[in-house]
């Protein structure tokens, strides 16, 4: 009975760091955010004017 609770124990702790994680998808599917008159440039990595 105590290598099933110490089994239990390890999966649910492994299972809330992975959740934690995210499944180890760190920067990826990152929504950038720019002010009013700016839109995000892929390329530099930041927010640019639109105004030319």
């Amino acid at each position: 009975m105590k290598t099933v609770a110490e089994t239990l124990f390890a999966l649910i702790t492994s299972a809330s760091f992975a959740l934690v994680d995210g499944f180890g998808k760190h920067g990826e599917d990152v929504v950038m955010s720019c002010m009013v008159g700016q839109a995000w440039n892929s390329e530099t990595q930041q927010c640019v004017d639109t105004n030319a």
